[in-house]
């Protein structure tokens, strides 16, 4: 857990990445930042979507992978961008 990380720092941390790069959170940050309730899906996938990224929930984690500037159209929770 980054007790520092906010959804300024989360949100300028994805903006520095790389096309395909790929940022790991916590599930406590996740929770954290976005809730637990049955939107925090949603608003997560959201801001990942404003910051050119998708999310994808994992264990213990979420990610999120930059879009490729070949693949802008990617899918929010589409495991298959991960591979």
């Amino acid at each position: 857990m980054d007790a520092h990380l906010g959804l300024a720092e989360l949100g300028s941390r994805l903006n520095h990445l790389d096309a395909g790069a790929v940022l790991r959170i916590s599930e406590q940050d996740y929770e954290r930042l976005f809730g637990i309730n049955e939107v925090a899906a949603e608003r997560v996938a959201q801001f990942a979507e404003m910051h050119h990224c998708v999310s994808v929930s994992g264990a213990n984690a979420v990610y999120f992978r930059k879009w490729s500037a070949t693949q802008p159209e990617l899918v929010q929770g589409d495991d298959a961008a991960f591979r």
